[in-house]
């Protein structure tokens, strides 16, 4: 088994983050060693991109290979390792089912110690699945955030079937009124599938107004 050593990484849900936004406030992780393994083009996208599930047989295979400091000592990761097709390299933490659950791209220098390393690695074929796979995405981290941040706004108020809000935000995003409910839920959620200014306008508006809310409680205490 071919491993690479002291690397770091920044594991979140969903598709990683590049290095280049990862934030002062992630929960960047040093690894001591992580297994590595070359597949191809196709079997890296889903990686990326895919809700996969490997194979038990597989999991055995990494079972607490993947050591890591922390706090001064060491300790292991039950079920993870890094993939490259010698192009770009993404590490994976699975679960006892095989689910990927945590997925982290690299430092640029570090992956390119990985692409070097891969030149002499054979592919293998691994076996997984892949339930689900998201659109290869070019928007940044802060509009990714964007989009998560409305869509919970959004699908919070059609919850509570809150129809000052649904009215506020349809009037704020579509300069127009709100005639019916149902049919701004349905627009307001189907505009989050391409980001417009209005989604940046709406976005800092209701975090500045939080801010708000928040500062004046401080104050009353």
């Amino acid at each position: 088994m071919i491993y690479i050593y002291d690397i770091l990484l920044n594991f979140t849900k969903g598709v990683p983050f590049e290095f280049f936004e990862w934030g002062d406030e992630d929960d960047v992780e040093h690894m001591k060693r992580m297994p590595l393994y070359k597949v191809n083009r196709v079997i890296l996208d889903d990686l990326i991109y895919g809700d996969i599930f490997v194979d038990t047989s597989f999991l055995e295979e990494i079972r607490n290979k993947t050591e890591f400091y922390q706090q001064g000592s060491m300790d292991t990761i039950l079920y993870a390792a890094l993939f490259t097709d010698g192009n770009l390299a993404v590490a994976i933490r699975f679960n006892g089912k095989g689910q990927s659950i945590l997925k982290s791209r690299m430092l640029l220098d570090e992956e390119e110690e990985v692409l070097e390393v891969s030149n002499d690695l054979r592919e293998i074929s691994l076996p997984y699945y892949c339930k689900s796979k998201q659109t290869c995405s070019t928007c940044t981290r802060f509009e990714m955030e964007m989009k998560q941040f409305l869509k919970q706004e959004f699908e919070e108020a059609i919850l509570k079937e809150d129809g000052n809000k649904l009215a506020y935000f349809y009037e704020e995003c579509f300069e127009k009124k709100c005639l019916n409910q149902e049919q701004a839920s349905k627009e307001l959620l189907e505009s989050l599938k391409s980001l417009h200014s209005f989604h940046k306008k709406l976005y800092f508006l209701l975090k500045s107004s939080y801010q708000l809310g928040v500062q004046k409680e401080k104050n009353m205490l």
